[in-house]
């Protein structure tokens, strides 16, 4: 079957024919057994830039509401190639080996995931947003999946709407989050009720403001600072912000203090105040 996925010229990420003796060195230095219908496929072209660069998915994300964007595949080989996971995991922080990046437009990575089964299923992962979605079972049901384009499409605000009872379990979940919840766990759930409502958003600010560690006021930073500059409209009032970013400003942690200045100085701008 001819999937069509390359140009007929070699580009950048073409590493040559398939070595059987790179392929073992490969896999012995990432510890993975590769799927046979990745390597299949980059016997017949090693590494390449996609001419079908859109995968289908159901979860909004940082490039659309509706589709992620994958540029190239990595080949068997290096720079660029496979053993580009070795730097690019401890660049980003990428702790599990169990993840193999075959795609990267940092901070959005395309990826093996090892960590349930031999046969890896194909993520999305965005390190920046702590946001994972799986697109495939398999590698082929991924390749199969790609295509030209995908239009983005706007999000309808009635599908968001949630009941009464998930609201109350939200509540109770944001609660034991902040109680129990490392400062990772608990950016990581902020990141899932940013896309709530208004009311939860508001309240699990409040609680992020309210904690200990200044670790989860940085991290709430980065979204308080969005609001600043002018995004997030209708979700946290100016006077309710510049009253948290004042009270952060006069923190101990250096880092919180500089961040809370600097967000100040970016809501004061806007204001013109």
């Amino acid at each position: 079957m001819n999937l069509e996925l390359w140009e007929e010229e070699f580009d950048d990420y073409f590493k040559g024919q398939v070595d059987l003796e790179m392929l073992e060195k490969i896999q012995q230095e990432l510890k993975v057994d590769l799927p046979e219908s990745y390597i299949n496929l980059m016997a017949k072209r090693n590494g390449f830039y996609l001419k079908k660069k859109y995968f289908l998915t159901a979860t909004p994300n940082s490039w659309a509401n509706n589709s992620v964007y994958v540029d190239f595949l990595y080949g068997i080989g290096e720079e660029p190639g496979l053993l580009d996971n070795i730097y690019l995991r401890k660049e980003w922080g990428i702790r599990s080996k169990k993840l193999l990046i075959i795609s990267a437009d940092p901070p959005m990575f395309i990826c093996l995931d090892y960590r349930k089964r031999k046969n890896p299923s194909v993520i999305f992962i965005d390190v920046e947003q702590n946001q994972e979605i799986k697109l495939a079972n398999d590698f082929q049901e991924f390749i199969s999946g790609l295509v030209d384009y995908i239009e983005d499409v706007e999000l309808d605000p009635y599908d968001l709407e949630l009941s009464e009872q998930e609201i109350k379990d939200y509540y109770v979940k944001i609660d034991e989050v902040i109680q129990k919840g490392k400062p990772g766990e608990i950016d990581r759930f902020f990141t899932k009720i940013l896309s709530t409502n208004n009311e939860l958003i508001r309240y699990m600010v409040e609680k992020m403001r309210q904690h200990e560690k200044p670790k989860v006021h940085f991290n709430l930073l980065l979204f308080l600072l969005c609001c600043a500059e002018g995004e997030n409209k209708g979700i946290i009032e100016d006077a309710y912000l510049l009253e948290v970013l004042n009270e952060l400003s006069q923190s101990k942690n250096r880092d919180v203090r500089d961040f809370s200045l600097y967000s100040l100085k970016e809501l004061h701008k806007r204001l013109n105040i």
